[in-house]
């Protein structure tokens, strides 16, 4: 069994759309299960934040104990080259938000000694693999939705990271302590910049329909 997380129900409901057998879970979070590509899929809408994505991803992987977890979603973009649409497959992650530096720490630098991330190296070949064109990169995750320019600059330059989000970094750090494989991919919705909420909101619908195509083009290769 595959789990499949997004943050938003826009997102996660392109992905049920697509699902044979599709039916509804008794679950603390919005759940589906169904069929895709030969794989059974359960589907999980985690909501917005890193405890949200670190406490659903949580409950899904031990009451169905997946192979592996696909976390799709949008993401504003850092890097310059990025445009609207493009997508970035997560290397690594990083809390950009964590901040113990009055203990001698790195920003980001969690308590654990851990900074960068990093997501399972087989699924995020096999998401490269299906999605031509897609930006091998570090995604930087934090419970704030990034509209300031200084910011994103910030971000950008402390961390090295090519797009910003709030849910990705914690979901990578809660698998990894489960001992399940996950892949993290984010389609460029804005600049992450004083427009970043209206370009969020536009993109958000026409954005879930790649992310959903990433998705099934992963599975059928697997």
């Amino acid at each position: 069994m595959m789990l499949v997380l997004a943050a938003e129900g826009l997102e996660a409901d392109a992905v049920r759309q697509r699902l044979a057998r599709a039916r509804s879970l008794a679950s603390p979070f919005p759940a589906h299960s169904g069929v895709l590509e030969g794989h059974e899929i359960v589907l999980v809408e985690t909501g917005v934040g890193k405890v949200a994505a670190a406490a659903a991803l949580g409950w899904a992987v031990m009451r169905f104990a997946p192979e592996a977890v696909f976390f799709g979603g949008v993401a504003g973009a850092l890097s310059p080259g990025l445009k609207s649409g493009d997508l970035v497959v997560a290397r690594d992650a990083v809390q950009w938000d964590v901040n113990l530096t009055a203990f001698g720490r790195a920003p980001g630098e969690l308590g654990s000694g851990e900074r960068y991330l990093p997501t399972d190296p087989e699924l995020t070949r096999a998401v490269m693999a299906s999605a031509p064109g897609a930006v091998l990169g570090r995604i930087a995750s934090g419970d704030r939705f990034v509209d300031d320019p200084a910011l994103a600059r910030w971000i950008q330059e402390t961390f090295q990271a090519d797009a910003v989000e709030m849910e990705g970094a914690a979901a990578v750090w809660t698998a990894r302590q489960l001992g399940v494989p996950l892949a993290l991919f984010r389609v460029v919705s804005d600049r992450a910049d004083d427009g970043a909420q209206e370009d969020f909101e536009a993109f958000l619908r026409r954005g879930a329909g790649r992310l959903a195509d990433v998705v099934e083009a992963t599975l059928g290769n697997l």
